[in-house]
């Protein structure tokens, strides 16, 4: 127990890094969105057909170079991220509260399903768990020390936040409307640090902003598009109420447990008085409240029906605003009241996670990779003898898991459209051809539409079982694709 009291925040850390790694091996494949990343850092340059490529860069390093093709390589990569994170936020809480404050500040994030339930499954969301604190931190201490230094560290962090997910815009233009409204940050504009910050962050994406201008700007239509405008047909109105309230309902949900933990402590302790001054008070607003209020603002007004994953990053704060805006004395029976709420928070969520897996039948959760890939393989080289088995095209799912575990490694041509894959050389698709497969007739008549020289659709079927035996059988659809001029 002193040890626990001694080094509480090194053995949360710890904890939560190793549960939330390991937990994961008990699907049997890796998460869609993760093998999505890994196969985008093998294939994309500067761009993908629905993000900046950060996430993918950093995955394909984790698992094809340094993790040798090991899930839990990727697994780890998400708790690094996560880690990371907290390190930062703690970093900047102690910018504003106690060092044991600044602990709790970070522990009782535990109870925001983005940070443990949510984060096994490593994509950009993921990677903004990071980005978001690592940013704030050099930003504030920016503001408040003016090095030129945290100026730069800020334009750096700003600007691969942006390489990883364009929505992290939101908190650039957080941090813009700070400078404008808070008086101290407004005196730094007639210096010339921050617009070397400015210039370090276009430096940054400017990769990404070319491979824009050279692509016609076409994964923004995937951006664009996240932001659906259907339903409500008959009364439009109503998506600029229904909308914005299910989408700032889904982030109070999410946090939910992290509020339960610190009010059950916060009851009837004796209040305390935190300094902090108007500065701090706008910063912890305009940076830790403003972003999750503008994208519910731009659902009401537009009518968007905006993710809620879209607030993913958005509680990166909320833990020190706690102590900020709620302050109390920290007694014995609230500490007490603490660890026992995170712990609880923590296994409980845990176990939650684990019971989704276990029970879970889903091909996404439990399809046997190394098998299916041999098995298309296998197919391919029945028909056409020693010719490489070089693309296979399909949806997300079906075609990546081809190219990541078949034997030969197949490039995937996502839904069959070169437009959607502009990474990828027309002719020598149209010369090596492709296998197709697809778990819906529909999906694969719509290939062979875009591809026109595709065979006659063929059953595939599929035998997945979980991790207790239960099995469930999946259909898929597969066919071929003008196969060395073949018609």
């Amino acid at each position: 127990m002193n040890f626990i009291k001694k080094y509480p925040f090194q053995i949360f850390l710890s904890l939560h890094f190793l549960l939330w790694s390991f937990l994961p091996l008990l699907r049997k494949s890796l998460p869609m969105d993760s093998i999505e990343a890994v196969v985008w850092g093998m294939y994309c340059d500067f761009g993908t057909n629905k993000h900046p490529p950060l996430s993918g860069w950093l995955a394909d390093f984790v698992y094809n170079i340094i993790g040798f093709e090991q899930p839990l390589a990727i697994y780890m990569l998400s708790q690094l991220c996560v880690l990371l994170g907290f390190i930062y936020i703690y970093r900047l809480a102690r910018e504003f509260i106690s060092k044991e404050r600044a602990t709790f500040a970070v522990m009782v994030l535990a109870g925001v399903i983005y940070y443990g339930f949510s984060a096994i499954e490593y994509n950009v969301n993921v990677v903004s768990l990071a980005l978001w604190p690592m940013t704030a931190f050099y930003f504030y201490k920016a503001l408040d020390e003016d090095k030129l230094t945290d100026w730069v560290l800020t334009g750096l962090f700003a600007g691969l936040n942006l390489f990883n997910k364009y929505t992290s815009g939101i908190l650039l233009f957080s941090m813009g409307v700070m400078m404008l409204f808070d008086k101290k940050a407004r005196k730094h504009l007639t210096s010339y640090k921050p617009y070397v910050c400015a210039l370090v962050c276009t430096i940054t994406i400017l990769p990404h902003l070319l491979w824009l201008i050279d692509h016609q700007f076409f994964s923004l239509g995937y951006f664009i598009g996240r932001g659906s405008k259907g339903g409500f047909d008959n009364f439009p109105l109503l998506k600029h109420i229904v909308y914005p309230i299910k989408f700032i309902g889904a982030q109070l949900l999410f946090g939910l447990g992290a509020f339960l933990v610190y009010f059950t402590a916060y009851y009837k302790q004796k209040r305390f008085d935190v300094k902090a001054n108007r500065f701090q008070k706008n910063f912890l607003f305009f940076l830790g409240l403003m972003p999750v209020l503008l994208m519910t603002l731009i659902s009401f007004v537009f009518g968007l029906k905006l993710k809620s994953m879209w607030g993913f990053p958005c509680y990166y704060l909320a833990g020190v605003m706690l102590f900020v805006f709620f302050p109390c004395k920290l007694t014995s029976v609230f500490k007490k009241r603490m660890y026992i709420g995170v712990y609880a928070m923590l296994f409980l969520l845990f176990f939650a996670q684990g019971c989704v897996i276990l029970f879970n039948k889903s091909d996404k959760f439990h399809l046997n990779q190394q098998a299916y890939g041999q098995m298309l393989e296998d197919l391919w080289h029945k028909k056409y003898g020693r010719f490489d088995f070089a693309y296979v095209a399909g949806d997300v799912w079906w075609a990546d898991n081809a190219a990541l575990f078949a034997p030969s490694r197949p490039k995937p041509l996502i839904w069959g459209d070169i437009k959607q894959n502009p990474w990828l050389d027309e002719h020598d698709i149209n010369d090596k051809g492709a296998l197709v497969v697809t778990s819906d007739k529909f999906e694969y008549d719509d290939i062979k539409n875009k591809l026109k020289f595709v065979s006659k659709p063929e059953i595939l079927e599929i035998v997945v079982t979980n991790r207790l035996g239960k099995i469930k059988k999946k259909t898929l659809y597969y066919g071929f694709y003008n196969v060395y001029g073949e018609r």
